[in-house]
C-alpha cells in the first residue's frame, strides 16, 4: 500500500509495474490510496519507487475533453452563439 499526493495515472502505473493490476482510491487528492490487486507479485517498495518516478501522462479521454473544452473556448471567442455551436457540432 502507498499513499500520495502526486497526480497519477493508474493504468500508466501499472504498466509501469508489468501490468499485473492496481487498486486505488482517489477521494482525497492529497492522500491518493494505491494497493496492488489481489495476486500481484508487487511489493510495497517497488510500488512507492514507481510512484516516485512516475509522471503522469493523460489518457485519451482527457485529451479529448480538453481539446473540446479549448475549442469550444475558441469558437466563443470568436463570437460564435451557443446555439451556433451546438449545430456545428450536432450536424
Amino acid at each position: 500500500m502507498a499513499t500520495t499526493s502526486k497526480e497519477i495515472n493508474l493504468q500508466q502505473l501499472d504498466q509501469e509495474l508489468g501490468g499485473q493490476g492496481l487498486c486505488a482510491d482517489f477521494n482525497d487528492p492529497k492522500k491518493k490510496l494505491i494497493v496492488p490487486a489481489d495476486n500481484s507479485t508487487i511489493t510495497e517498495d517497488e510500488l512507492k519507487a514507481a510512484i516516485a518516478v512516475h509522471v503522469a501522462q493523460p489518457d485519451e479521454l482527457q485529451v479529448y475533453q480538453l481539446n473540446r473544452e479549448q475549442g469550444l473556448a475558441k469558437l466563443k471567442e470568436l463570437g460564435f452563439t451557443d446555439d451556433q455551436i451546438s449545430a456545428l457540432l450536432n450536424g
